[in-house]
This record gives C-alpha cells, structure tokens and sequence, in this order.
C-alpha cells in the first residue's frame, strides 16, 4: 500500500548534541506539520535514494532566527546517518497521549 502522505522535502539538517538530527524542510513545509503541537511524538518513514525506506521516532520543533519567520523542522530521535540530496520524509503515525 503506498503512503499518501505530503512529502517533507529536506533542505538540510543538522546534529543537536544529546537530542538528536534537527530536520527542515524545503519552503513550504507540508501542511500537515502547522496543525500539530509542538513536540508532537510521530512515527516518520524515512526515504533515501538507492536505499531501503527507514521508519523513525520524530517530534515537531520550531526553528526560529532572525530576521526569518519560525519554521516547522522534525527532531529525528536516531542517527540515520547522512541526509543525501533527494532524501524525504512521510508521515507514518501521529502518536496519541497513550503512547507517551
């Protein structure tokens, strides 16, 4: 069955020490990122060219820095390794109070 989920285009990334890899998206974002609450728990799937589909813990983060607007980003909870040119993320799951 195929993902129907808005693509996250990744523009770049970068290590947060102790917290994981800071994702931000190509402008715009998808939407299904704005509605969320920050730190939101989510299940990502991870695609890279040439190589198998990778399904991550992520939560929703804002970055903001002047004189930009604050942008939606992913903390990806893992170390996937490096982020080529032409990597996305789907959204797999949105992680319910429960599973906290």
């Amino acid at each position: 069955m195929a993902n129907k989920s808005p693509v996250f285009n990744i523009d770049h990334s970068f290590r947060v020490p102790g917290l994981g890899l800071l994702v931000l998206p190509t402008a715009p974002g998808p939407g299904w990122l704005a509605p969320l609450a920050l730190h939101t728990a989510l299940a990502v799937q991870l695609h890279r060219p040439g190589q198998p589909a990778l399904v991550l813990p992520a939560t929703v983060e804002e970055l903001a820095h002047e004189p930009h607007p604050p942008t939606r980003a992913l903390l990806l909870d893992a170390d996937p390794g490096s982020l080529p040119a032409g990597a996305w993320l789907t959204l797999v799951e949105i992680a319910t109070s429960e599973l906290l």
